[in-house]
C-alpha cells in the first residue's frame, strides 16, 4: 500500500472512532464517513471494500496495527539501553504500552465488544493482530530464538492479554493500574503452572 492510501486509511480509521464514541453504535453508514473524514465516496472505497456492511473490523485491525507498532517503538527506546530489566519485566512493560494506547479507544473498544458473543468474534477476527504484537514482541526483547518456542510462547502471552482484556472492560477508573497489576499476576501463574517453562525469567 503507498503512502496515500496509508494516510486515507488511517484518516477513514480516525473518522470511524470518531463516530462511534459519540454515536455509540458500530453501524456506521459510508455516507457519515464520507462526511466525517471530509472525503468522497470514491476515495473512500479505495480504502472499504464495495460489499461491506460493517466495517467495524476492517478499521478495528487499522487502529491496533497502528497502535501496536507505536507501543513496540517505545519500548524499543525504553530497553535499548537497558542492561537490568529482566526479560519478565520487559514483557510486561511491553503489554502494559499496548493498553496505555488502548486506553484512549476504550469507550470504542467496549462498544465493538459489547457482549461475550461480539468479544468472542472480535477476538478471532483480530487473533492475527494478536500474534502478529507478542511475536514481535518476544523478537524485540529476546532476539533470536527457536520458532516452535516462539510460536508457544506468542499464544501463551494471547492468553495473558485476552484475559487482562476483561480487567481492561470492567475497570471504570480512568488509568491501567488495575490492568497492570492483573498482567503481573497472570504472567506469574504463567510461570507457576509451567505453561512458561522458564522463558520469563524474574
Amino acid at each position: 500500500m503507498n503512502l496515500d492510501n496509508e494516510n486515507l486509511e488511517w484518516k477513514l480509521c480516525k473518522a470511524y472512532f470518531s463516530i462511534l464514541e459519540m454515536s455509540k453504535t458500530s453501524k456506521i453508514s459510508l455516507e457519515k464517513l464520507c462526511v466525517e473524514a471530509k472525503t468522497s465516496k470514491e476515495e473512500v472505497e479505495k480504502i472499504v471494500p464495495n460489499n461491506s456492511i460493517d466495517y467495524r473490523i476492517l478499521f478495528l485491525k487499522i487502529l491496533i496495527s497502528k497502535l501496536d507498532k507505536e507501543a513496540l517503538a517505545e519500548l524499543q527506546l525504553d530497553i535499548a539501553d537497558d542492561t537490568i530489566s529482566s526479560t519478565y519485566d520487559k514483557i510486561l512493560e511491553g503489554l502494559s504500552l499496548r493498553f496505555e494506547k488502548y486506553l484512549q479507544y476504550k469507550q470504542s473498544l467496549k462498544i465493538l465488544s459489547g457482549n461475550t458473543k461480539q468479544r468472542i468474534k472480535v477476538f478471532l477476527e483480530v487473533f492475527r493482530e494478536n500474534y502478529n504484537f507478542t511475536s514481535n514482541l518476544l523478537t524485540l526483547i529476546e532476539k533470536d530464538q527457536n520458532c516452535v518456542i516462539k510460536n508457544l510462547k506468542s499464544l501463551a502471552l494471547n492468553i495473558v492479554f485476552t484475559k487482562s482484556l476483561e480487567i481492561f472492560f470492567n475497570d471504570e477508573n480512568k488509568d491501567i493500574d488495575a490492568v497492570i497489576r492483573y498482567l503481573d499476576k497472570y504472567l506469574s501463574d504463567m510461570e507457576d503452572i509451567g505453561l512458561f517453562m522458564g522463558i520469563i525469567e524474574k
